[in-house]
């Protein structure tokens, strides 16, 4: 009796021993299968080389900025890679810098729209390993659209349109009367409208690339009850927006000169006061004309008495005087560098030390009487629209591409009753919008910045790629 309570107190198992024993075996069998596995996979590895595991990048980044990078993931830490050891196809200036098991190639330039590259890192290494393997990588780039202004007819409201180049069609993205100006700003659109005498500033929310109808549109309030507001220009990272306002509210204009509106702030336009200052109730400082510096917060802004200022619209850094100009045209590559004209020729101007340099200007380039805007595309390739004067009187114009010391004419048809309004580059300098008017109607004809060739065309006045543009008319 007491034997057999005490078996069912502890409840022992006679068989407990082998089970325990045959579990430990199996135990260690798993761990040495793991073991060997690992071992084979190590030797196999030593053998190989290291293996591709991941590859990031921004399609649309890689065609509209500079400094854009692939990101190729090794599936263990490699030994530095130095940009000797990358190969891109089609060739595009890079660096390359890498980390563990990452490598970073960064685009010195915008790459092509919708094309196919090939990133090869040749001879990666693991630390320790003799074995080497090349990362192949293949990437495409994004395609481009344009937003263009078209005219409403017979009593209809206006349209911003956007126009993929890679499909035929456009999209309507917002509709108003009297649009004189509009410009992208991040997730939303700021338009402008109204007259000569009283214009409105809306910030319109988009929502799939439109107008967003479920959100509500935001009225600004302008400086004065009533007022012009032109050369409207939008920050790249959308923190900021400015344009030029006139107080038209006494019946002549006033107070003309320029504003910012701090999008992280109160959203109030404020007045850039003659110091380079954004100052609340300030008298603003004149301008002839003004963009903002690609990538930055800083605008170049040429006063009303020809003076040229590095301003900084966000207030954080004190304003630059870099001498003077008589016509801005335009920015070079990453926008360090500006292409101003003075008394004395046109000239590269460096933004960071105020350094200047001649532009090249080969005869060809110059032998017209009617000299227009140069349109950079690289570093040395620019765009420039020439005039003949006809015996009838009216302007014969032509593109010319200038390529260092070389200079062509653009194979881009002009008709002989249309002016050439502005050319205006895509962000990667592939392209050229190309806006013409005639008495009878508007035309803006997206071309190949090379060889011309017509890639679509819009019933518009404008395209948004023109808001890159320092504002002022056309040299004539």
């Amino acid at each position: 009796m007491s034997t057999e309570r005490t078996g069912r107190r502890t409840g022992r198992n006679p068989d407990r021993r082998p089970v325990t024993r045959r579990f430990h075996r199996r135990y260690l069998a798993v761990v040495l299968v793991l073991a060997l596995v690992a071992a084979v996979a190590a030797v196999v590895g030593s053998q190989q080389g290291p293996r591709l595991r991941d590859v990031s990048y921004d399609a649309s980044g890689l065609v509209s900025r500079p400094a854009q990078r692939v990101i190729l993931t090794a599936n263990q830490a490699l030994q530095r890679v130095s940009a000797a050891d990358v190969r891109v196809s089609p060739a595009a200036a890079h660096t390359v810098t890498s980390s563990g098991n990452t490598i970073a190639v960064e685009f010195a330039g915008p790459l092509a729209y919708d094309r196919d590259y090939t990133v090869t890192v040749v001879n990666v290494r693991a630390p320790g390993q003799r074995a080497t393997s090349d990362l192949t990588a293949s990437i495409r780039t994004g395609s481009t659209d344009v937003l263009a202004l078209v005219p409403g007819a017979d009593g209809a409201e206006d349209r911003i349109v956007r126009r993929e180049l890679d499909a035929g069609g456009a999209t309507t993205v917002y509709q108003g009367a009297d649009i004189s100006e509009y410009a992208r700003l991040g997730r939303s659109l700021v338009v402008v409208s109204g007259s000569d005498a009283r214009s409105s500033v809306d910030v319109v929310p988009l929502s799939g690339g439109v107008e967003d109808e479920d959100a509500p549109v935001e009225h600004l309030t302008l400086p004065s009850p009533q007022g012009r507001v032109t050369a409207l220009h939008v920050a790249d990272d959308g923190a900021s927006f400015g344009f030029e306002y006139a107080d038209t509210s006494t019946g002549q204009s006033r107070n003309t000169g320029l504003y910012v509106v701090d999008m992280t702030g109160t959203h109030m336009p404020t007045a850039i006061a003659a110091n380079g200052k954004a100052t609340t109730g300030a008298v603003p400082m004149t301008v002839g004309q003004w963009a903002y510096v690609p990538r930055t917060e800083s605008a170049l802004v040429r006063t009303g008495s020809d003076d040229l200022v590095l301003v900084d619209m966000s207030g954080r850094a004190e304003p630059v005087r870099l001498g003077s100009a008589t016509y801005l045209h335009g920015f070079v590559g990453t926008g360090t560098t500006a292409v101003v004209e003075t008394g004395t020729g046109i000239v590269r101007l460096d933004l960071t030390d105020g350094s200047k340099s001649a532009l090249q200007a080969p005869a060809a380039s110059t032998d017209a009487a009617v000299l227009g805007r140069i349109a950079q595309l690289s570093d040395d390739t620019y765009l420039r629209v020439l005039g003949d004067v006809l015996p009838s009187g009216t302007i014969s114009a032509r593109i010319v591409r200038v390529e260092g010391s070389r200079a062509s004419r653009l194979a881009v048809s002009i008709p002989d009753d249309a002016s050439v309004r502005a050319v205006c580059p895509s962000p990667n300098g592939q392209f050229v919008a190309v806006a013409t008017k005639s008495a009878t109607d508007e035309l803006v004809s997206i071309v190949d910045a090379t060889s011309g060739a017509l890639e679509a065309s819009i019933d518009a006045g404008s395209v948004d790629w023109c808001g890159a543009l320092p504002s002022g008319d056309e040299i004539g």
